[in-house]
């Protein structure tokens, strides 16, 4: 029977978000600066600022569009791969560490692809560490990723670091998920001795 594969609800939720505040912003209703990354805003309490901008693409149309479609693109393949619970944490953990160090690497702009770097970096985790089937190209890429998005926040880029965060949250679950399985299998295992013990006696 073939699989029918949930439709990407967060993923165009969040597109979906982002394109309507940067078309917004297109127009001049001021969205943009009332959004973006902010150090003196920051500094004066408005903490929203360390997620907002998330919402706002502060690049040409052109660019705009062509980022909303990588982000769906990954988006929809994070929502394959994890519980809508994690595909949120990843995307939020994403959007805090790139727009975290973009305070001060790249201040007065926004973004929506430190998220979706968060969201990427996660995936990268799942390659290296899961338990699925990977081809071997995909684990090698997911490799090489790591020391690519430590240079590129060693230059002041801000999506290298959201990578590695999420690969990190990624992986904390991983190593939490194996743990809980061998637990419970020791304790399957356990609960079946006796059982088999007393067969044998018999």
């Amino acid at each position: 029977m073939r699989r029918i594969r949930r439709f990407p609800v967060l993923t165009a939720i969040a597109v979906s978000l982002t394109a309507a505040c940067s078309a917004s912003r297109l127009a001049g209703t001021g969205l943009l600066h009332a959004f973006w990354r902010d150090p003196s805003g920051l500094e004066h309490g408005q903490l929203w600022r360390l997620l907002t901008p998330v919402l706002v693409q502060s690049d040409p149309a052109w660019v705009v569009v062509e980022v909303l479609i990588l982000c769906g693109v990954v988006g929809a393949l994070a929502e394959r791969v994890f519980p809508r619970r994690r595909w949120i944490s990843l995307y939020l953990v994403g959007a805090l560490a790139g727009h975290s160090i973009g305070e001060f690497l790249q201040p007065h702009q926004g973004g929506t692809s430190v998220a979706f770097a968060g969201l990427l970096g996660g995936l990268a985790a799942e390659a290296l560490l899961g338990e699925r089937p990977v081809k071997a190209v995909l684990r090698v890429e997911a490799a090489l990723a790591i020391p690519l998005a430590i240079v590129d926040t060693a230059v002041g880029d801000i999506h290298g670091l959201p990578f590695l965060a999420g690969f990190a949250v990624a992986g904390v679950w991983r190593a939490r998920d194996a743990a809980r399985a061998r637990a419970s299998a020791s304790a399957s295992a356990t609960g079946r001795s006796p059982a088999r013990g007393t067969a044998a006696a018999g």
